[in-house]
């Protein structure tokens, strides 16, 4: 089951405190490259899908899969 948040604020797998950092670059955009990844968020939602990879300013970064409603889904905190 996918886990659709309005925000990645909202997913628990981010510390409340999780600092993002405040410069150029720190916000990475690209397409869903992973086809099957694609098919299922399609299906349950259809429309554009992003791969979103937001940079800490601890050298964490989260990344999750956002919809052009602003929906988000798998959501991953990851430490460096």
């Amino acid at each position: 089951m996918i886990e659709f948040f309005n925000s990645w604020r909202e997913s628990p797998k981010v510390p409340a405190d999780w600092q993002p950092r405040l410069a150029p670059g720190a916000i990475v955009k690209q397409k869903v490259r992973d086809p099957g990844v694609l098919k299922v968020l399609r299906e349950v939602l259809p429309g554009r899908w992003m791969k979103i990879y937001h940079y800490g300013r601890d050298g964490t970064e989260v990344h999750y899969h956002q919809h052009e409603s602003g929906k988000v889904a798998f959501v991953k905190y990851k430490r460096k």
